[in-house]
């Protein structure tokens, strides 16, 4: 089962966006290592983690609780589970058409051509949380190009070129969006925003 949490918040104007984002995805971890797994590395030590070859973290001390962190102005989320995961988070705003080439296929970008004004800029971040997570998931990073393999959204589901691959979207809020991508069939549970 993989768990997924997220949480609000407001960034003052004095504050480091970066260090805040971080801050609330590490919160959300810790809180979900508690509750889920009874694990509890109090508040002032750093929650032990390692990274991968492609620098995809890991939990130094537990390797079989796979998770993974995304965040965006306003939003933090957090994986947690059984098997690789990848999620990521994107607040939808406008967006410079230009790096379509490099984030979607052909069958994407035709889709995305019968498309109008809020409905492509939409279906873009849809796109790219899904291959974001995609490529989180297999710990590979941003080191294999996005434009070879497509996501098909559809009433009934995401399907990704990719067999195995497990996709689940999410548009929280009406502003942001979602996605989180597994290697394998399993329950998703999205525990709620706090």
């Amino acid at each position: 089962m993989i768990k997924i949490y997220a949480e609000e918040f407001d960034l003052t104007a004095e504050e480091n966006k970066r260090d805040i984002e971080h801050l609330k995805g590490e919160l959300l971890l810790r809180k979900g290592l508690k509750k889920d797994y009874g694990i509890d590395y109090g508040e002032d030590s750093p929650v032990p983690v390692i990274k991968g070859i492609h620098g995809k973290p890991q939990l130094k001390d537990y390797p079989h609780i796979f998770h993974n962190i995304s965040h965006t102005r306003g939003l933090a989320a957090c994986a947690i589970g059984d098997e690789p995961v990848g999620i990521d988070v994107e607040g939808i705003r406008p967006f410079s058409e230009k790096i379509i080439r490099k984030v979607m296929s052909e069958p994407e970008k035709e889709q995305f051509d019968k498309l109008n004004g809020e409905e492509r800029t939409a279906f873009f971040f849809k796109i790219w949380t899904l291959k974001e997570s995609y490529v989180k998931a297999g710990g590979w990073g941003i080191t294999i190009p996005l434009t070879g393999f497509s996501f098909d959204m559809r009433p009934d589901g995401i399907t990704c070129s990719v067999p195995g691959v497990h996709a689940v979207q999410y548009c929280l809020k009406g502003s942001y969006i979602l996605s989180l991508c597994t290697m394998g069939k399993t329950e998703i549970c999205f525990d709620k925003i706090l």
